[in-house]
């Protein structure tokens, strides 16, 4: 299906967000945008109006629009609600994974594991990947949608922290681990793990903002 260009506008705006292109706090200039995307105003003005919605900028009459800053209390809000949607994907993406969907998720998990532990940025993108993949394997639109965008919160999180962090705080083991108990069709056991990935998660972040 051929997207909108306000979804156009939308996706590019909100990449750049999510992978701190555009840092939390900055500036937006619509003028700017416009040139960027070569698109007009209207569909820059629709994108931002969802990015608001989205709790990614915000529109203030004497600044303008702003990125979002990023604070403690919003790492420890994110967790409380993506450490449950995560855990219910991955027990749900185990009883209702389809083949083709399996084949993907082990290819994804065996790059991650055999991934450089230096390269967070490449094992951030294989992360993000292997999220938006159970979360689709679990055949419910509307837990996907909620746990893509809680999700993009976090990663945004992530980029902050990218010049932090370091190869020993990657749960490097995690994805393997997920998609076994998946494959073995332990639902239980894919929650429980989902949750220890979602937690080591925060607690390490918790340490750099």
């Amino acid at each position: 299906m051929k997207l909108t260009d306000a979804e156009k506008a939308y996706n590019q705006i909100k990449e750049q967000i999510v992978t701190t292109k555009l840092r939390p706090g900055a500036l937006v200039n619509e003028a700017d945008m416009m040139e960027k995307l070569a698109l007009g105003r209207t569909p820059v003005r629709e994108a931002m109006k969802q990015l608001v919605a989205d709790n990614l900028v915000i529109i203030t009459p004497r600044r303008g629009i702003v990125i979002t800053d990023i604070t403690v209390t919003d790492l420890t809000e994110i967790f409380e609600v993506r450490v449950e949607l995560e855990s219910l994907a991955a027990y749900l993406a185990a009883q209702r994974i389809e083949k083709n969907e399996l084949v993907q998720l082990r290819r994804l998990a065996e790059k991650y594991k055999d991934a450089d532990p230096m390269d967070i940025e490449a094992l951030l993108k294989l992360d993000r990947d292997f999220h938006a993949l159970l979360a689709k394997a679990t055949h419910n639109k509307f837990l996907l949608k909620d746990l893509l965008h809680y999700y993009n919160l976090s990663l945004r999180i992530w980029y902050v922290a990218l010049n932090y962090a370091q190869p020993n705080d990657i749960d490097m083991d995690a994805h393997l681990e997920i998609l076994e108990a998946i494959e073995a069709l332990d639902a239980e056991k894919a929650e429980q793990r989902m949750r220890k990935h979602i937690q080591i998660f925060h607690q390490t972040i918790k340490k750099y903002l």
